[in-house]
């Protein structure tokens, strides 16, 4: 099972009107302060200082979740701070600061880490992650408060728990559900797009972020890596090579080119963050010599003319509004006899009516794409750019496109339609409804995976 790692810091102190060793002694009162506690069902002691604490069962959607863990407490000063001991089927550890402010004051501030291993869908683990801080905020927030009203009344005081709204971008929901203004404003849309899902995509697929074709028996790193391989071989690399990977993520396919080639290459990504963390990964494979990045927009490349040998491109021209001044800036930067290979997300050629609202508008919506080709389009742009079209295939000829679904499985779909509504985190509720329309969508044919190749011939000799 997946752990799922949770962490609060109070954002400020707050003031409590008792004397500082007044208060230290009321949070090394556990049985007291645990009554305090917004979900405490229970607080056993276990002897030496130590306790285990059991909460009021919930659901999160449709799993149901009972925690307890046991804490050893101890002083240090004016900290009172407490560490897990095994016991409880989660683990936290913190510590409570109060800082004397006068004779009758003081104040009071928490640091939390909680750690619990849950049965949970994979793609789920970054947005339970989420929800998770959010909710131990609002709890920690109650608590504390709770500990300053029964210290200053001394009473037992719970304050009830004040959940903070699910708040989604505006601006960023207008853009992405409007076509047009898709296309006008691709360039903050489609980086704050990979902001927000970045840490879940690597969740769910590491740190290649593309579909494959599977064969039999296939796993999911294996299918993604064969077809990287099978790219990079088809755009012709080899150790001499220089070459551009557009729109490289945080480098997954790039870096793995690099290593199973031994090319040099660059990755051009128009989100700064992806940038960034690429650039690091480099660094820590020991390929930063031959692997670099840069933050920039393929439509209007910061290369000089005929500089690369090779272009790769993994479903990242889905996300430029205008493919043929792409595809005209591949022609320009690619050297004579140079090639240019890829996959991408497409549509089929000449869809219904039904076809595109029930599901190219939803994965384009979802997915932050302007629009999208299809083979026929592609293999046109291409052609209409000077490049000679060699490879236009539909990958579900060439294995199981299906199975790149599976981890959004019914337990998944379940588990999502389940929660309250108004809890859903925006960027699981986007991600995930985007997720069915592209499965849908590739099972009634309305979507398609797409694989390309293409030269830039030398130019022919004049008689």
């Amino acid at each position: 099972m997946p752990l799922i790692n949770t962490s609060y810091v109070s954002s400020s102190p707050i003031t409590v009107n008792v004397p500082a060793e007044k208060l230290i002694q009321l949070l090394l009162d556990v049985p007291t302060i645990a009554k305090v506690y917004p979900t405490v069902e229970s607080v056993e002691s276990q002897g030496n200082n130590t306790y285990k604490w059991t909460m009021q069962e919930r659901n999160v959607g449709n799993i149901r979740m009972k925690a307890s863990h046991v804490n050893k407490y101890s002083r240090s000063g004016n900290k009172v701070s407490w560490e897990n001991v095994s016991g409880g089927n989660m683990s936290t550890s913190g510590k409570f600061i109060v800082e004397p402010k006068g004779p009758n004051a003081c104040t009071l501030s928490a640091e939390v880490n909680a750690e619990a291993a849950i049965e949970i869908p994979s793609l789920l683990v970054a947005f339970a992650k989420q929800v998770g801080n959010r909710e131990m905020t609002s709890t920690w927030n109650a608590f504390l408060q709770g500990i300053k009203k029964t210290a200053e009344s001394g009473t037992i005081s719970k304050v009830a728990i004040v959940d903070e709204p699910v708040v989604k971008d505006q601006k960023f929901e207008k853009v992405r559900l409007d076509k047009n203004l898709r296309k006008d404003q691709y360039n903050t849309m489609v980086s704050d797009y990979y902001d927000v899902v970045t840490e879940v995509y690597q969740s769910g697929w590491g740190n290649h972020f593309h579909f494959a074709s599977f064969k039999e028996g296939e796993s999911l790193e294996s299918a993604i890596k064969r077809l990287e391989e099978t790219v990079a071989q088809s755009a012709g690399i080899k150790e001499k090579s220089l070459v551009l990977d557009v729109g490289c993520g945080v480098g997954g396919p790039t870096l793995h080119i690099a290593k199973v080639t031994g090319c040099t290459i660059r990755g051009l990504n128009i989100n700064a963050k992806q940038v960034g963390i690429a650039t690091q990964r480099a660094k820590d494979l020991g390929l930063a010599a031959r692997a670099s990045f840069d933050h920039g927009d393929a439509m209007k490349m910061p290369y000089k003319d005929n500089t690369f040998d090779a272009i790769t491109f993994f479903e990242s021209t889905c996300h430029m509004p205008d493919k043929q001044a792409f595809l005209k800036e591949c022609y320009r930067v690619l050297k004579p006899g140079g090639r240019i290979a890829g996959a991408e997300w497409l549509q089929c050629d000449n869809p219904t009516e039904h076809e595109v609202t029930q599901f190219i508008e939803p994965i384009c919506a979802h997915h932050s794409v302007p629009h999208m080709g299809s083979l026929k389009s592609y293999r046109d742009m291409m052609e209409k750019a000077g490049f000679k079209v060699h490879i236009a295939v539909d990958q579900a000829l060439e294995g199981d496109i299906l199975k790149n679904w599976e981890i959004l499985d019914s337990k998944t779909v379940n588990a999502f339609k389940s929660l309250p509504k108004g809890t859903v985190d925006p960027t699981a509720e986007m991600m995930i409804s985007g997720g069915i329309a592209l499965s849908e969508g590739a099972r009634s044919g309305a979507f398609v995976l797409g694989r390309f190749l293409a030269t830039k011939d030398l130019p022919r000799a004049k008689l």
